[in-house]
C-alpha cells in the first residue's frame, strides 16, 4: 500500500486505523538501519562531494542520522506550506516517515545495487543520483496529495516544494558545516 497509496496509508494511521499498517516510525527504523547496513557493506558514498573532508566523513559514517533528521524537517516543510490545513505537526510527521521510510527502501534496493552494479568510475553512476531526486520529490508530492485535505494538484505541488526544501535545507547545512569546520577547525 505505501507504495500505491503512500497518502492514504498515513491518513488511516492518523485517523486511527492503525491495526493493519506497520507503525511509521518503527518502519523508519528498520528500513534506516537495513539501508545503513548497505551503505557501510557497498562502500556506496551516500554523502559525495568534490572536496573531500572532515564533514562529509562525518556526515558519511553517520548517515542514518542524516536520514532520521531529514524526517521531521520534511515535516516541518509540510506543515508550513500547510499551515491553514486540519494536520498538526505530529500528524505531518507520520507522512514524513512513511515516504521516507519508501525513499530510503527505494535507495536501498534500487539506487544501492545500480551503483554497486556500475562502480563509480562509470559515468552511469553519476546519474543515478540525478534520477532518485526527482523521483523522490514526485512521490512525495503524490503522498502528499492523498494526504492532505483541498485541491490535490495544489497538496502535489505542497509535497514536491516540501521535499525540494528539505533537500536544498540538507545541502545548504552540509555546506555550511564544512565553510565552518575549514574556517575554525581545519587552521587550528
Amino acid at each position: 500500500m505505501l507504495l500505491v497509496r503512500p497518502g492514504t496509508v498515513a491518513l488511516d494511521y492518523v485517523q486511527g486505523r492503525r491495526k493493519r499498517y506497520f507503525g511509521p516510525f518503527a518502519f523508519l527504523f528498520v528500513v534506516v538501519a537495513a539501508a545503513s547496513a548497505a551503505v557501510a557493506l557497498t562502500g556506496f558514498r551516500a554523502v559525495s562531494t568534490n572536496n573531500p573532508n572532515a564533514v562529509a566523513d562525518f556526515m558519511q559514517s553517520h548517515i542514518n542520522v542524516v536520514l532520521f533528521a531529514e524526517v521531521p524537517l520534511l515535516a516541518a516543510f509540510l506543515r508550513l506550506l500547510d499551515a491553514h490545513g486540519d494536520f498538526n505537526f505530529a500528524e505531518h510527521l507520520v507522512l514524513a516517515a512513511y515516504a521516507s521510510s519508501m525513499r530510503i527502501l527505494f535507495a536501498t534496493l534500487i539506487v544501492i545495487p545500480a551503483w554497486y552494479l556500475f562502480r563509480p568510475s562509470n559515468p552511469t553512476s553519476s546519474y543515478i543520483y540525478g534520477v532518485y531526486l526527482p523521483i523522490w520529490t514526485l512521490y512525495f508530492g503524490f503522498a502528499a496529495s492523498q494526504f492532505l485535505q483541498g485541491s490535490r494538484v495544489l497538496s502535489w505541488c505542497k509535497g514536491i516544494l516540501a521535499a525540494t526544501l528539505t533537500w536544498a535545507s540538507t545541502e545548504g547545512l552540509a555546506a555550511l558545516a564544512t565553510s565552518l569546520f575549514f574556517r575554525y577547525v581545519a587552521k587550528a
